[in-house]
């Protein structure tokens, strides 16, 4: 858990382009203490002032929870397109405190009314949720396995999760591990109530980071592992993760292109760099959002030099769209070692550097059993977790490693191009 009691030095200049859908989710149990209500409502207050809050901007909603939830406004309601109507909101709905503390009617209500198309989530802009409690819960099992469920469910839409933990009792192992299972390494902590403006800073640098990726445009596929050992549930925290991963990218026409591979056995292409209808990032929020995840979808063996065999011939290709003049990336996910009779990567990957295509590989599960595979195809660009429930915590590192290709000087190629072009005609 980081400790987060610094002075707040935020950027608003660069904060002020971060488009998102924020979903606040305050605790506001009897354990808060109603003397610590007014320094809550300040930094709420003080949060929302960072974020360029418009139609086309920052939408931000807030939801309350305690012995019950309630949503009091949602994203798409035009009279919260302004910040005061916000702060108005936050100082009226921030008010009476009861308990028990119910975690899971807040992750039920944010699952099921707050994060949804219906109520102004808008698919292809990045959503987070930021929950702010002093840690305090006494779920039932019934209650931990229905708010574990809902958690899933939130993120398998590609919403990002952060915690901000208050208090004393946030530091308690039983409610650590609460706390990590709902945001992994995006859990801060605050001593108290009055240090919560000092979090502010490092609150709103993981809710919209600094983007490696901002204005850069590549060919930049994904290959991911499709077989029992990743599973139904598991596939959907995969696709949550794609999505983050793809909501903070510029997509569009002259910008970033994705293509898609899903592989077990054998190895299927979703779709090219040459798909112009995935030019659209709410288009490709639904592609991947609707891939094929049902019980018979699952292999039962892994051949991953398939995978980079179909990148290779049918994605970074003038056929599948591929376009000299930007980086090529691919992203590779397994969750598990190669199958023995797969063919040597050697076969395929000098093919894919030669056309200048940067491997990033992601392992999820026992390190150790394919230690040395993930190397072999990535080099350094290797990242692993022990969970598919940790796939979030890459988010920064896998960001930053897919955009640190060299761009190159596309009007510069373009110009070169015509000539050749012309000298042959």
């Amino acid at each position: 858990m980081r400790e987060s009691c610094k002075e707040s030095k935020t950027s608003t200049t660069r904060l002020s382009s971060c488009k998102l859908d924020l979903g606040l989710v305050v605790d506001t149990t009897q354990s808060i203490k109603q003397k610590n209500i007014n320094e809550l409502k300040t930094v709420l207050k003080n949060l929302v002032q960072q974020f360029d809050i418009s139609n086309d901007g920052a939408h931000i909603a807030l939801e309350t929870f305690g012995d019950k939830s309630v949503i009091h406004n949602l994203f798409d309601e035009p009279k919260f397109f302004e910040k005061n109507s916000l702060t108005n909101l936050i100082d009226e709905k921030i008010d009476k405190l009861t308990k028990p503390t119910r975690l899971d009617l807040a992750l039920e209500k944010a699952d099921l009314e707050l994060f949804t198309r219906e109520n102004g989530d808008r698919h292809g802009v990045r959503s987070v949720m930021v929950l702010f409690t002093d840690g305090r819960s006494h779920p039932t099992e019934t209650e931990k396995k229905k708010y574990k469920e809902h958690l899933r469910s939130i993120k398998s839409k590609g919403v990002r999760v952060v915690v901000l933990a208050i208090g004393p009792d946030a530091q308690k192992p039983s409610y650590q591990k609460v706390l990590k299972e709902l945001g992994g390494e995006n859990v801060l902590s605050a001593h108290d109530y009055g240090s919560l403006v000092g979090a502010l800073s490092d609150v709103v640098s993981i809710i919209c980071p600094p983007n490696p990726c901002e204005a850069q445009g590549m060919d930049l596929a994904f290959a991911i592992d499709r077989t029992r050992s990743v599973g139904i549930d598991d596939y959907k925290l995969v696709k949550g993760f794609l999505l983050q991963l793809t909501d903070a990218l510029t997509i569009g026409p002259e910008e970033t292109h994705t293509g898609l591979i899903v592989f077990a056995k054998q190895a299927h292409v979703i779709s090219t760099f040459a798909d112009s209808g995935f030019y659209d990032k709410e288009n490709l929020y639904h592609l991947i959002y609707n891939l094929s995840g049902e019980k018979g979808s699952f292999g039962l063996r892994l051949f991953i030099d398939r995978a980079l065999k179909k990148a290779n011939e049918e994605l970074f290709t003038d056929r599948g769209g591929d376009r000299p003049e930007f980086p090529n990336v691919l992203i590779l996910l397994s969750a598990g070692k190669t199958n023995p009779e797969s063919k040597s990567f050697s076969a395929t990957i000098p093919l894919l550097q030669k056309k200048g295509v940067k491997i990033i590989t992601i392992g999820v599960g026992n390190y150790e059993e394919f230690e040395g595979q993930l190397e072999e195809i990535a080099g350094e660009d290797v990242y692993t977790v022990n969970s598919f429930k940790q796939l979030s915590d890459l988010f920064a590192g896998i960001l930053e490693a897919t955009c640190s290709q060299p761009q190159v000087n596309r009007r510069l190629f373009k110009l070169r191009r015509d000539w050749h072009r012309n000298i042959l005609t």
